[in-house]
């Protein structure tokens, strides 16, 4: 038998400046989606922009 591995979403918490999460919340006002939503669309773009920048962990 072979052991599947459920990759559930993960939920993290991070401490940002104000004026970013401002500018977050107006952003997903307007796309009509929620923070949660556009900050995991946000941090994923980012790291597909440029694999090659892998941290350590990925090495």
């Amino acid at each position: 038998m072979t052991a599947h591995v459920l990759r559930a979403p993960r939920r993290v918490s991070i401490t940002i400046p104000y004026r970013i999460d401002q500018e977050l919340v107006q952003r997903s006002d307007e796309q009509g989606r929620s923070l949660s939503d556009l900050a995991a669309y946000l941090l994923e773009s980012a790291l597909l922009e440029d694999p090659g920048s892998r941290g350590p962990a990925q090495r």
